[in-house]
């Protein structure tokens, strides 16, 4: 009797995960609730908010992005979480909070809830997958671009009125994730020790083949060089000396740019006291609110996330090539690739080359915007691109 026990819970949340599926794939057409509120609720935290409609009520269970865990009662999604961040279980809770903080202010007011009552279960009350988007915003887009939700959970399965496919969408929001890895925004300021940052390392590796020696917070633009040669400055990286550079702004107003992060656009920062748009526009050409992501097709836009590229064939366009003294395998010759898509310059990487095509492929790649295609590969410390023997 006592095993039969044991088994039961799992029999149930076999049969559960079950019917929960069957429910979400017998959903009904898009419906676009114009005028909802939140409600003040113990459920409510970052991706689960109890929400008002006319006279309705239900749970909203955000598609395509999770939160952190608010309270420790899921102990392996918690695991889960601190895996994916790669930080501490205990700090989970804290930056579960700070998500909820984050979609209880982008809440406030009005806002619009797009669902096809797909049930996302999870307690007595009901409860569904929905996107939720006000002014223009999607709140799912948002959590992910602050570095306060993972891709992770029940997608759509077909666009929604006026939204993107949904393969679509989750290519956005992986550039949005990159670009707050980069910029260790929201929770990925703690996660140093990710290997979804260490690309960013090797974004500059030397002729000599020894990778760039600045550390992964360095790698952390504060400012970038426009290609008309203008330096801009970073407000959501930029340090308070750095701020306090901009004309106006003095430490005291550096540091009140730092509390309000992160800032979504230049004129924001007009709600902090102090700084009028007519204070603003004295720096606005100065300043940008984020670093832009990698030009696709580039060395920077792989290593950013080359975990998810490694030992994969990748694709791309290069400005020029330079021998390399890195030490190769037998019968490869090392090259190095400087790589650019639409002039943008896009960082360099190394590549192995043949022996017997070495002379024809450093003379074909002088000519700048040709594409190369190879494995992109570990090679003890760094990763390289391998042009494969046919």
């Amino acid at each position: 009797m006592r095993t039969y026990l044991s088994i039961l819970p799992s029999i149930c949340g076999m049969i559960f995960s079950a019917i929960m599926a069957a429910t979400a794939g017998a959903a009904h057409a898009w419906e676009v609730l114009e005028g909802c509120r939140l409600l003040n609720a113990p459920i409510n935290d970052g991706d689960s908010f109890l929400v008002e409609h006319q006279e309705q009520t239900f749970i909203v269970r955000l598609y395509f992005v999770d939160c952190p865990e608010t309270l420790d009662t899921y102990g392996d999604r918690i695991r889960d979480q601190a895996r994916y961040f790669s930080i501490s279980e205990t700090s989970v809770l804290a930056a579960g909070k700070r998500a909820s903080a984050y979609t209880r202010k982008f809440l406030r007011g009005d806002f619009t809830v797009i669902t096809q009552w797909a049930d996302a279960r999870g307690g007595q009350q009901s409860r569904y997958f929905a996107l939720v988007r006000k002014e223009g915003q999607m709140l799912s887009t948002e959590l992910v671009r602050n570095g306060l939700a993972r891709i992770y959970g029940m997608p759509t399965y077909n666009s929604w009125p006026d939204g993107l496919a949904p393969h679509q969408y989750l290519g956005q929001l992986k550039q949005f994730e990159r670009k707050a890895q980069r910029n260790a925004i929201g929770i990925w300021a703690d996660a140093a020790g990710s290997p979804q940052l260490t690309g960013l390392q090797q974004l500059e590796v030397g002729l000599e083949g020894s990778v760039n020696s600045r550390s992964v917070t360095q790698a952390t633009p504060t400012t970038i060089t426009t290609q008309n040669g203008a330096s801009k400055l970073i407000l959501n990286t930029a340090s308070a000396a750095e701020l306090d550079t901009l004309p106006g702004i003095g430490p005291a107003l550096a540091a009140a740019i730092i509390d309000a992060r992160p800032i979504q656009a230049v004129d924001d920062l007009a709600a902090i006291p102090g700084i009028t748009l007519a204070k603003i526009d004295q720096f606005r050409t100065q300043v940008l609110t984020d670093a832009p992501a990698p030009p696709p097709n580039t060395a920077a836009f792989y290593l950013a996330d080359h975990h998810n590229y490694l030992n994969r064939t990748i694709s791309v366009q290069v400005s020029s090539v330079a021998k390399s003294t890195l030490s190769a395998p037998e019968s490869f010759r090392a090259v190095q690739l400087q790589t650019a898509y639409q002039d943008e310059p896009g960082g360099s990487i190394a590549a192995f080359i043949p022996e017997e095509l070495y002379a024809t492929f450093i003379q074909y790649y002088q000519t700048s915007g040709r594409s190369f295609t190879g494995l992109l590969v570990q090679h003890g410390s760094q990763i390289v691109l391998l042009h494969r023997r046919r």
